[in-house]
């Protein structure tokens, strides 16, 4: 995943958990940080899957 694919996923990302707490507003750092983990452990698990032979 290069950096323009992170940032778009963060942004979707960000976007579903400010939708699913209610759209409240100042939040967005707070959600952005959420996503940025989340998107960070799904490179983790992809990079997991990827060493793992089947």
């Amino acid at each position: 995943m290069d950096e323009q694919q992170k940032a778009e996923r963060t942004r979707e990302l960000a976007q579903q958990i400010w939708e699913a707490e209610g759209r409240p507003e100042g939040q967005s750092a707070r959600h952005w940080q959420m996503a940025e983990r989340l998107v960070a452990a799904e490179i983790e698990a992809l990079l997991h899957d990827q060493e793992v032979p089947r």
